[in-house]
């Protein structure tokens, strides 16, 4: 049943319950305030992945044991800066749209660092000059 509910949850929900790969790996550089709660959770360093923001989000919460022991879905955040953050009390990670929009707003959109070519190099272009002289030298 519970498996039948959170499916049927996820079926509903614009995108809260699945991200796209494309995302999840995207690089992204968290605010200040964020960027605090992260490296409390043990992240180094000041660009990560989506998935990993939101695994050390995940352990933020359980190191600092915001969660209702009864009711594990259950986040209390109140007085603490991730309710700083989401300007709310709790949440519950059965309807993370609060957590996602406090994302939005404190994480920056990393430009990739190899651009230019979807097989993960880039290779720049070259100038008109050089193609003048390659066709040339091929030429003679």
């Amino acid at each position: 049943m519970t498996s039948h509910s959170s499916s049927a949850q996820c079926s509903t929900s614009d995108n809260a319950c699945r991200m796209s790969s494309e995302r999840i790996s995207q690089q992204v550089r968290p605010k200040p305030p964020l960027l605090k709660i992260l490296q409390v959770a043990g992240a180094q360093g000041e660009v990560f992945t989506m998935k990993e923001v939101m695994h050390y989000l995940g352990q933020y919460i359980m190191v600092k044991q915001l969660y209702d022991q009864q009711e594990q879905h259950m986040v209390y955040c109140g007085g603490d800066l991730l309710g700083d953050l989401l300007g709310r009390q709790s949440f519950s990670v059965k309807d993370p749209s609060p957590l996602y929009d406090m994302l939005r707003k404190n994480l920056i959109t990393s430009a990739p660092v190899n651009t230019g070519s979807q097989y993960g190099y880039s290779k720049s272009r070259p100038t008109e000059a050089q193609c003048s002289r390659r066709f040339q030298s091929r030429k003679n």
